[in-house]
Parts: C-alpha cells; sequence; structure tokens
C-alpha cells in the first residue's frame, strides 16, 4: 500500500476488536492516518453497537466518524478495495477461515491470539504466512507493554547477568473463562491457551531458544461441575462469588463496553457471556503448574489459576540470572531490579506507560502505533511462527496435564518443518 490513509476491516467486532483495537483507532486516526472502513461479524447488531460505540471515542477525541461496510462474511470484507489491513479478532476456532485468505490476498493482516484453538490449525496459518511471503503482526500484548519491553532491555543490557530461570505466576479473577466461549476447548484450545500464550511467548521472547520438553500438573478443583447448576447467571440469585454482574465491572484485560449490550439478548449458549461457571460441559482447567526446559539451559514454569482474588501482584514475571534477579510486577508497572550478587544494588523502577490506564496497561495503543507502522512497510514485532510455537508449548503442556503430569517432549509435537 502506499503512504496515505490506512483503511482497515474488522473482523469480529467484540470486545478485543472494538473496545481494544476499535478505539485505539479512533482515539489515534489523525495521528496515524488511519480509518475504519469496513466490519464482520455474524451478528449484524453487534456491528451496529461496535460503530456507535467506536464513534463516539472518536467524537470525543475530536477524530472524524467512522462509515464502514458492514458485512456477514469474512471473504467479502477481505475482497473489499477499500480495505488495506484486516484486522481479525474472532473466537478463536474462527481463525484459520479468515486467516488463510487473509494472507493469500496480499493485505496486511493483523491477527489476536492465540493463534489458533488447535496445533493443527496454528502450522496450518504459519504455512499460509510463510508460502504467501505476507509476515502479519500477533496480538501478544506482553510484547507492546512498556515494563515488559524494560524488563527484556534490562536482560539485554546483562544486568541480571546470564538469564537462567523464568516464573510466570498468574492468580487471575478470571472466572469469565467458564462463562463465555473459552469453557469449550473445542472453540478455544483451552483458558490456558487464551492466557497461557501469552506467557509462553514472552518465554520464548526472553529465552531466545526452542523449549525441549514440558510437565505440568493441574486440573479443576473450584469450578466443578454441580448437578443444581443453573443455565446463566441471569436466572440465578445465589449469593455466588463467580456471577457475572459481579466480576471485575472494568479491567484493564477485559474492559468492559458499550459492545457488552448486544449480547443481551443472545440465545446460543456460546455467545452468551454469564454461563454458570459450574454447570455441565465445560472440558478446561481452572489450574496448572507447567515446567519447561530450553534447549540453552534456561528453565521457565507457570504458576496459574483463575480462581483467585483481584489484587495488584496478582500477575508477575520473575527472571533470575547468575548476578541477581527482575521481578515485574504487571497490574502496578513495576520492576524491583536485584543487581551485583545482591550486594551493591536494589532499587524499584517504576515504569508505567503514559497511557498506563487505558486497555492493556497502554499496549492496545502501541500496538495500533505498530499495525500502522507494519502496514507502511515496517517490521512485525511478532509473526505467525512466534504465535504457533506459543499455541505448540500450550498444546503440550496440555497433554502432559491430561495424562497426569507425564513429561512431553516437544520434537514429538508437529511444527511444520
Amino acid at each position: 500500500m502506499n503512504t496515505n490513509t490506512i483503511r482497515v476491516g474488522i473482523i469480529g467486532t467484540g470486545g478485543r476488536g472494538i473496545t481494544c483495537i476499535g478505539r485505539q483507532i479512533a482515539v489515534q486516526a489523525s495521528e496515524l492516518g488511519m480509518t475504519i472502513t469496513a466490519f464482520c461479524n455474524r451478528t449484524e447488531n453487534r456491528m451496529q453497537v461496535a460503530l456507535e460505540d467506536v464513534n463516539a471515542v472518536a467524537k470525543a477525541a475530536g477524530n472524524e466518524p467512522f462509515s464502514p461496510t458492514f458485512y456477514s462474511n469474512a471473504i467479502d470484507l477481505i475482497n473489499d478495495d477499500q480495505v488495506d489491513v484486516i484486522v481479525i479478532t474472532t473466537p478463536t476456532n474462527a481463525h484459520l477461515e479468515a486467516a488463510i485468505p487473509a494472507l493469500q490476498s496480499g493485505k496486511k493482516v493483523y491477527l489476536d491470539k492465540p493463534i489458533a484453538h488447535t496445533l493443527e490449525d496454528s502450522i496450518a496459518i504459519r504455512q499460509a504466512e510463510h508460502e504467501s511471503g505476507n509476515t502479519m503482526i500477533m496480538g501478544f500484548t506482553r510484547r507492546y507493554e512498556k515494563p515488559w519491553i524494560d524488563c527484556k532491555s534490562l536482560v539485554e543490557s546483562g544486568a541480571i547477568g546470564n538469564l537462567k530461570m523464568m516464573l510466570v505466576r498468574a492468580v487471575l479473577p478470571y472466572a469469565f473463562y467458564f462463562q463465555t466461549w473459552h469453557r469449550s476447548r473445542a472453540v478455544s484450545g483451552g483458558a490456558l491457551n487464551d492466557k497461557g500464550s501469552h506467557y509462553t511467548d514472552v518465554f520464548n521472547w526472553f529465552a531466545g531458544g526452542r523449549a525441549l520438553q514440558v510437565n505440568a500438573f493441574g486440573g479443576r478443583n473450584v469450578f466443578q461441575e454441580q448437578e443444581d447448576a443453573p443455565e446463566f447467571c441471569s436466572e440465578c440469585d445465589r449469593d455466588c462469588p463467580y456471577r457475572a454482574d459481579q466480576i471485575r465491572p472494568d479491567t484493564q484485560d477485559q474492559v468492559k463496553g458499550a459492545v457488552d449490550a448486544s449480547f443481551a439478548q443472545e440465545t446460543d449458549p456460546m455467545k452468551r457471556k454469564d454461563n454458570c461457571v459450574y454447570k455441565k460441559g465445560a472440558d478446561i482447567y481452572d489450574h496448572a503448574s507447567i515446567n519447561y526446559q530450553y534447549d540453552n539451559g534456561i528453565v521457565a514454569s507457570i504458576f496459574y489459576t483463575i480462581y483467585g482474588p483481584q489484587a495488584e501482584d496478582e500477575e508477575t514475571l520473575e527472571l533470575v540470572g547468575t548476578k541477581g534477579r527482575i521481578i515485574l510486577t504487571r497490574l502496578r508497572g513495576e520492576i524491583n531490579l536485584v543487581t551485583d550478587y545482591g550486594e551493591k544494588k536494589h532499587e524499584v523502577i517504576p515504569c508505567k506507560a503514559e497511557y498506563f490506564e487505558s486497555s492493556h496497561f497502554g499496549a492496545d495503543r502501541k500496538l495500533v502505533q505498530e499495525i500502522a507502522a507494519h502496514a507502511r512497510g515496517g517490521p512485525s514485532p511478532v509473526d505467525g511462527w512466534h504465535g504457533m510455537e506459543a499455541t505448540r508449548m500450550v498444546v503440550g503442556a496440555l497433554q502432559s496435564l491430561d495424562t497426569g503430569g507425564q513429561t512431553v517432549r516437544m520434537a514429538d509435537l508437529a511444527d511444520g518443518s
């Protein structure tokens, strides 16, 4: 494309496509030379609600309103001559059907994480990227968050010596994984794929190598099926801490907005956002402890649950090197650094982005800037290979979980090579 206005089409006008990316395009449209020219969703009223939402944001930012064409079929949006960049934020099991033709079209493509719900689809999307020569950009938000970028720079500078160990501690208040389509592996690949792929991508980013093997233990010990569970929260008057209307009315990772109003009249349970966390049919895990060994000797662990309390330290990254250690606390935008074996230097480094209070702690603002730069010929910060590898590592962990903790050799999992 040329350097004129970047015309964006969004496939999947739900929370991620609109509340995060669409709103950031609306805020930065004039500055970045971007506009939204097309929406695609199988539920038409969801597009209208989405349009009202982004236009309200654009107006508040002093930008012109958008007038996108509405499509119910992704191929029609992909073929639209008024679209330069295709943003795919559908449920995970629908990524393949949009991503492959989008990549083959030659247009620039943004694909939300995780790359797919199965390893087979992950490999197929990566192969389409490779064969088309059309490198896409993926939505691993930690890659766009200032504290994580600063943390990576500290490691590269040798501040803690040679990196040897990594730990992500994710004690998350994310019961919504059991309330939405994420509750089915056939749609999401599991909560561990949706959230954990962020962490496996971070491990790969920091380690600079590939995992050799993984073992994991976990399962479900809180969100267990109950015979008398109601279908939906809206039908229930129990005093339950996991009611959909009681969980974080506004949070950086799962910002709720006007677009949620379009879910109120859904009849398909998989499109609802208030499924009871205890009702039958979910096949995902609610906790796990996962360990990876890398080819360069680094070991990495994920300590993970989605029934945690709301807390400032609910997600942390700890890195241990030969001379020191780093603890990044995500919700505080803060790095705790110990260097020189702890004898000379211990400091707390505030590293919030200027727009830390915006969605994903400012990462979505940075992401939209990267999408614009990529559309104008810049490199992708994280492409389809990284997406495939992140989900491949999750698949290995799930295989270990499913077999009671047996070690899985990553070489036994296909990678398309």
